[in-house]
């Protein structure tokens, strides 16, 4: 069953709230971030100064939502299994294309998926 925008939203930004609190003990509490008491200019200005990768992957979700893309693979195109997305809101890749991207990786077989991505 496909989730409602506004249940990976809060997804997305309980995944964003559990970060923050782990890695720069967050201030606000989990119910003003996740339950949309906190607007986008406000979530962003608590941002402005943090950034890693993981804060970037789920900017790029909620940004990807906001768009219309959000659940679409980046590489085939395809929808993205909503069980992945729920392990990872901020998930990018379907199950087939994240086994190529892996085996790739590591073993370096010279396709590319970059020019997908």
């Amino acid at each position: 069953m496909k989730k409602s925008k506004r249940m990976v939203r809060r997804s997305i930004l309980q995944c964003l709230y559990a970060h923050l609190q782990d890695a720069y003990g967050l201030e606000s509490t989990a119910e003003q971030f996740v339950q949309d008491q906190m607007s986008d200019r406000e979530i962003d200005a608590l941002l402005a100064f943090k950034s890693d990768a993981r804060i970037d992957e789920l900017r790029s979700a909620l940004n990807r939502l906001e768009a219309g893309g959000y659940g679409t693979c980046l590489a085939c195109k395809s929808p993205v299994d909503q069980n992945l997305l729920d392990v990872d809101p901020a998930r990018r890749l379907c199950g087939s294309c994240e086994v190529l991207y892996s085996h790739i990786m590591t073993r370096g077989t010279g396709i590319s998926l970059s020019s997908r991505l």
